[in-house]
């Protein structure tokens, strides 16, 4: 058995002469017994209960409460000795001393007891995640910068049920100083060597009150890029490649390779568009995170710089709310492409434009907004959202983005929305 381990009950009369706080904390192999052995006697003893803590390893519990006596009363300290010893407990005080009494009873106001009590703080989560599992070695890497920025841990949630760890929750306490673009572009650098992604967002009220979630549509919801679909289902590839080269290599914007590229579908048969949707194939986890979002009551869009046949496709696959894309010019007899675009080009201010616009038709705070996305022409409707995933992007959005996921399923973004995988399951089950 375990010994029960507290000060004297001599000794606790000295001390109480001069307080009446005190930390109650006993561990022991019980679980619901322990909890419920000390609520007895506090309650046996008229006590005020300022705060409590708990954790659990299976059977195992701690359970901590800061507590306000009436008066002297040694004998709740016996009756506790006897509770820890009825259930094989370990019992500790921690008996304020009336130096100490007043600053610490302000404290204990201020903080919560799994709060790092310390002042000028600012609250984060931290989502850490890697598909083929994290590593011990990423993780001290991980817990040793937090100790050189003085960044206090206050809580740790496994997200994953898999065999190996793959996520976890950080709350951390951080100190005003640190910037979070400073803390970001460091992470980028740690977690990339280890192909793991760390996800730093604020921990406020809205992080867990996302209600519209706005995607990018090519490599990001399918893999494919659609241009280059359309290209190698029409035979003019080499010329397409050629026009996405210059517009890599800063020859042309957005706009003007897109024209140039839509110049070229000039008589293509609009039958052509529909060979197209039967080659798509959906990014992984694609389904999976509609359904549980839909499920759970979020607003989705497709916002694409390509082409609305294929988003309006796109968007009936996926359940999603709203498709936006570039509407292709056709002939009168509505059988073949004219090779322009009609309408305001899909480019990146236009993404964000439409971003904001679908929130104000639904009602929705910008706090509440997610945005995906992988490209350059993604960085605008990135920054509006609250929240900016850069998913399996190129290096310049990544290090741009608030967050990144360098991972095979898009079904991770539910992690760093704080859905565990038994959460985002369940969602799964609702009609």
């Amino acid at each position: 058995g375990r010994a029960a381990a507290a000060p004297s009950l001599d000794s606790l009369v000295g001390l109480m002469q001069d307080t009446q706080t005190v930390m109650v904390s006993l561990r022991g192999p019980h679980g619901t017994d322990i909890i419920g052995g000390v609520l007895g006697c506090l309650s046996k003893h008229h006590c005020n209960i300022t705060d409590f803590s708990l954790s659990r390893l299976h059977h195992d519990v701690t359970f901590g409460v800061l507590v306000r006596l009436h008066d002297r009363d040694v004998d709740l300290f016996s009756d506790l000795v006897a509770t820890a010893q009825k259930w094989d407990g370990t019992l500790s005080f921690d008996v304020q001393d009336a130096q100490l009494k007043a600053s610490k009873l302000a404290t204990a106001a201020r903080y919560g007891l799994d709060e790092a009590p310390y002042a000028q703080r600012t609250k984060y989560i931290a989502t850490v995640l890697n598909e083929r599992g994290l590593s011990p070695e990423f993780l001290s890497e991980w817990l040793g910068w937090l100790l050189s920025k003085k960044i206090s841990v206050e809580q740790m949630r496994r997200l994953d049920k898999r065999a190996e760890l793959m996520c976890v929750e950080f709350r951390l306490s951080v100190p005003d100083t640190l910037s979070a673009d400073e803390m970001r572009a460091e992470l980028i650098a740690i977690s990339g060597g280890h192909q793991t992604d760390v996800a730093l967002q604020p921990d406020n009220v809205f992080r867990r009150q996302k209600r519209l979630v706005v995607f990018d549509m090519d490599s990001t919801l399918i893999q494919q890029e659609v241009i280059d679909e359309i290209a190698r289902a029409t035979g003019i590839e080499a010329q397409v490649a050629r026009i996405t080269e210059r517009a890599m290599q800063g020859e042309m914007d957005f706009a003007e390779s897109l024209a140039a590229r839509v110049a070229l579908l000039r008589g293509t048969p609009v039958e052509a568009l529909d060979d197209v949707k039967r080659s798509l194939r959906f990014t992984e986890g694609a389904r999976y995170l509609c359904r549980a979002l839909k499920s759970a009551g979020f607003k989705l869009a497709v916002i694409s710089g390509g082409f609305l046949p294929l988003a309006r496709y796109v968007k009936a696959e996926l359940g999603l709310d709203y498709a936006f894309a570039n509407q292709l010019g056709v002939t009168a007899d509505g059988r073949r492409l004219t090779g322009t675009t009609l309408g305001p080009v899909v480019d990146a201010a236009r993404k964000a434009e439409l971003l904001e616009v679908i929130a104000q038709a639904e009602g929705i705070a910008i706090d509440q907004v997610v945005a995906v996305g992988d490209g350059a022409n993604d960085l605008l409707m990135l920054g509006k959202a609250s929240l900016g995933i850069a998913f399996n992007a190129k290096p310049r959005v990544q290090q741009q983005a608030r967050a990144r996921i360098n991972q095979k399923s898009l079904a991770n973004i539910l992690y760093l929305m704080g859905y565990s995988e038994a959460e985002a399951a369940e969602l799964q089950l609702v009609s």
